[in-house]
């Protein structure tokens, strides 16, 4: 069946598109409500950071969770709860009795959902669609996250200048919306129980064991944090640079939208690169391109063409990680899926917790061209294990079809 006539798939796709525009415009709105409480970069890349880190300590036990779950209940419920909290939190900006505190509170609870949805989505993916299907399948997940990420700044900046309450409360409705498609699909999504069920740290130690003795998931577990931390760094530091320059939210917001322009760019060319690079070539190519123009983004800020490098960068991400996710999919056994997803996602993304929090200080102490150099230069290393790692140079092609214990 092609994806387009897949009633779950489009159920879960609908969905996460409005969810993920609804996030990516709270997500700019996050740290400019905190400049206009506090008019300190630091404590927005605190709040930053803050969320990030819950969805570290957090994702190794979600994806446990998840395999112990029923999957679309799972994220039935982390939408119910993002939704209510994010309506909390515009009722208190609305009737001005909102600081600081209350929007690390509800970053980290949104946060803390979020763990818990993603693996139980991505681990329900393998039964909505065929496995041949799963490139496809994820490359249209990735276009779903650059649309988000190209039309949420843009939107959550505009919001922003209605009213500072206004992306909040947009942001809980898309959650609600959600938690309604997810609903609606059927098929099976509780994985099968093993007889004897281990105590839950066992059961991520085996997930963890899992990925570690798989050479190509091995290196990008390796690899994939100081990606993450680059990118995530630049982003950030491109929100809160601009805006120390007075750029309005709105401008902000639009330069945010191009560079998600490039990212959903790269996820429509994606199916036409698949099994046409192998993913060590992807990555080696994305890490390199990153370096040099994450370097150019430097010279350009303030301006917001400074936009512009980290799009052209974003053009690849999606073949990659298309063919990463399918690899993974294909690797874990059905039961174990959540928590080798999460494995990955969390190891990958142990660094970018620091990264908010890093780029505030070095806005605040040095500036923002020093900011993207140290980004710049975090990328490179990412370069040179692109070369180092053997699982990464070994892979057999985009699709990553190596077995896990070759």
């Amino acid at each position: 069946m092609p994806l387009v006539r897949n009633r779950g798939f489009r159920l879960l796709w609908v969905g996460q598109v409005l969810s993920d525009t609804g996030t990516e415009a709270a997500q700019i709105a996050y740290p400019l409500l905190i400049l206009a409480l506090t008019h300190s970069p630091t404590i927005a890349g605190l709040v930053g950071t803050a969320e990030l880190v819950v969805q570290l300590v957090l994702g190794l036990p979600g994806g446990a969770i998840s395999d112990r779950l029923d999957r679309r209940l799972t994220m039935i419920v982390c939408d119910t709860v993002r939704g209510v909290v994010l309506a909390l939190l515009a009722t208190l900006v609305l009737l001005h009795l909102v600081t600081w505190p209350v929007v690390l509170v509800v970053a980290v609870i949104d946060g803390g959902a979020n763990v818990l949805f993603n693996p139980s989505a991505n681990a329900a993916l393998p039964g909505i669609v065929a496995d041949e299907q799963l490139e496809r399948a994820w490359a249209a997940t990735e276009a779903r996250t650059y649309a988000a990420s190209l039309a949420g700044p843009a939107l959550g900046g505009f919001l922003f200048g209605l009213g500072r309450a206004v992306p909040f409360l947009a942001d809980a409705v898309s959650y609600l919306v959600s938690a309604g498609c997810v609903s609606r699909i059927r098929g099976k999504f509780l994985a099968e129980r093993s007889r004897d069920r281990k105590a839950l740290w066992r059961e991520v130690s085996d997930g963890l064991h899992l990925v570690w003795q798989h050479p190509l998931l091995r290196a990008v577990v390796i690899q994939a944090p100081l990606i993450n931390f680059a990118f995530n760094g630049v982003i950030f530091t491109i929100t809160i640079a601009l805006r120390q320059q007075g750029t309005p939210p709105g401008v902000i917001g639009l330069a945010q939208a191009g560079i998600g322009l490039g990212g959903l760019i790269g996820a429509v060319i994606a199916p036409k690169l698949q099994g046409r690079l192998s993913l060590w070539r992807l990555a080696t190519v994305l890490t390199v391109t990153g370096t040099v123009l994450f370097g150019v983004a430097a010279v350009l800020l303030p301006s917001t063409l400074v936009a512009l490098p980290v799009a052209i960068t974003l053009l690849l991400a999606p073949s990659a990680n298309a063919a990463l996710f399918a690899a993974m999919l294909r690797a874990a056994p059905e039961d174990m899926r959540g928590r080798v997803n999460s494995t990955v996602i969390q190891a990958a993304m142990a660094l970018a917790a620091l990264a908010p929090l890093v780029s505030g200080l070095l806005v605040e102490h040095f500036s923002g061209q020093w900011s993207l150099v140290a980004f710049a230069a975090a990328m490179g290393i990412s370069a040179i294990m692109s070369v180092a790692l053997p699982g990464l140079r070994n892979a057999g092609n985009a699709a990553g079809r190596s077995e896990a214990g070759t």
